[in-house]
């Protein structure tokens, strides 16, 4: 599938890629310089991220695009259904990263700093596959027209 990709989406894919993984750096020289968490916690939570093979596919953004305003048959009070994914997914992946702590004494505030890292990780994750996905569906529409 690779080959199918233009030049320009593949250009458009490795500046993202660059700004995720360098916010991400940034995040976590900020947790470890405040010595927040240590290094053998931050590795495993990347640990766990590689390892869940997590990826946001087309069929997410048609279904958010197509039913912004409800879940599983529930009207949502003015939210997005991606919201809901992200939560999701935020849970997901807390859940595992937590249950791969469970032998660490863990303080509330450490509990707070693994949130927020996590959340950081979903978010650039998600907002990266949903700029390629605009810039996809742009493509597409480009080339139809």
């Amino acid at each position: 599938m690779n080959e199918n990709k233009s030049k320009p989406l593949k250009e458009f894919e490795k500046k993202l890629s660059m700004q995720r993984k360098q916010h991400s750096e940034n995040l976590i020289k900020e947790k470890l310089d405040q010595k927040k968490l240590d290094y053998d916690t931050i590795a495993l939570i990347l640990e766990v991220f590689d390892k869940s093979k997590f990826q946001w596919h087309k069929e997410h953004f048609d279904v958010f695009d197509s039913k912004p305003d409800s879940f599983r048959g529930k009207i949502l009070p003015k939210n997005n259904r991606e919201c809901v994914m992200l939560g999701v997914r935020l849970g997901t992946m807390r859940s595992k990263i937590i249950y791969n702590l469970r032998d660490m004494s863990l303080s509330e505030t450490q509990r707070q700093d693994i949130d927020d890292l996590i959340w950081n990780f979903v978010w650039y994750s998600w907002q990266e596959a949903r700029m390629i996905h605009d810039y996809v569906s742009q493509e597409y529409r480009d080339s139809v027209f």
